[in-house]
Formats: C-alpha cells, structure tokens, sequence
C-alpha cells in the first residue's frame, strides 16, 4: 500500500490510514505465526508483539478520532461567522 501525504489533515490522513493499514497487517501476520509455533518462548515474544501492535493500533485510531473532532470543532467555528 503505497499512499504519500498530500499534507492536509483535513478529513482523511493518508499517513495514519497507511500506519493503520500496516499495523493490521502485522498484527494477523504475528497471529498467523503465533497459532503454528510449537515452541514457548517463540510463541510467547509474538504475543506481545501482537498485544503490543494493538496499543499502536489503539494509539492510531485515537488520535485520528482527535483530530476529527479537532476540525470539526473549527469547521463548526467558521460556518459560524459565514
């Protein structure tokens, strides 16, 4: 997935939907590797890099919501005055 930042925040942030993306995808990657390890300790390190991945992904998510919140609040702001 190979998106570049068109620098604008506004609506959609390319940057965030491709971290997004990417965290997803090693999350069901670590998954996938966690389910077929037969060994403790190499099944126990995917774990939590999986249950860390998701913190990321919950960082990601957040901060997207903020930042909607964020412009809608200013859009709200300027159609007041128009």
């Amino acid at each position: 997935m190979e998106n570049t930042c068109v620098h604008s925040c506004r609506g959609l942030c390319n940057a965030l939907e491709v971290a997004e993306h990417r965290e997803r995808e090693a999350i069901r990657e670590y998954r996938k590797f966690a389910e077929s390890c037969d060994y403790p300790d190499v099944r126990q390190l995917l774990v939590q890099l999986i249950a860390q991945r998701e913190k990321a992904l919950d960082l990601l998510k957040e901060t997207r919501d903020v930042l909607t919140t964020k412009f809608d609040t200013l859009d709200n702001i300027n159609d007041s005055y128009a």
